[in-house]
């Protein structure tokens, strides 16, 4: 195994925390992005909601809408306040509507 590997002597790193829609207690909330990650055409970003940190996968409308709106690279998003709305969108693979957060303002 290469040194450059997650520490097997800690779970930091190893366990993610997603950011789902039921994890807004409003329809819109405020979170403030202090990372992003980039694998591929996959970006997520590292998003603080009050005082739990949580990831953030961006599906391709919310990559878009960073983009319309300014954001010329993904490492201006960084330091960036996004409202994210609750809304019901199409899962592909699950072939229904399901609960999805899409991104409504960039502070």
């Amino acid at each position: 195994m290469s040194e450059n590997n997650t520490n097997v002597d800690s779970w930091d790193g190893v366990l993610t925390n997603f950011l789902k829609a039921e994890d807004l207690e409003k329809d819109e909330e405020v979170v403030a992005v202090t990372d992003v990650k980039l694998d591929g055409k996959e970006m997520e970003l590292t998003v603080w909601l009050g005082q739990k940190k949580y990831a953030f996968s961006l599906n391709v409308t919310n990559k878009v809408f960073l983009k319309e709106n300014g954001i010329k690279s993904p490492k201006e998003v960084i330091s960036k306040r996004l409202t994210l709305k609750k809304v019901m969108a199409m899962n592909p693979s699950l072939k229904k509507e399901v609960p999805s957060l899409r991104i409504s303002k960039i502070e």
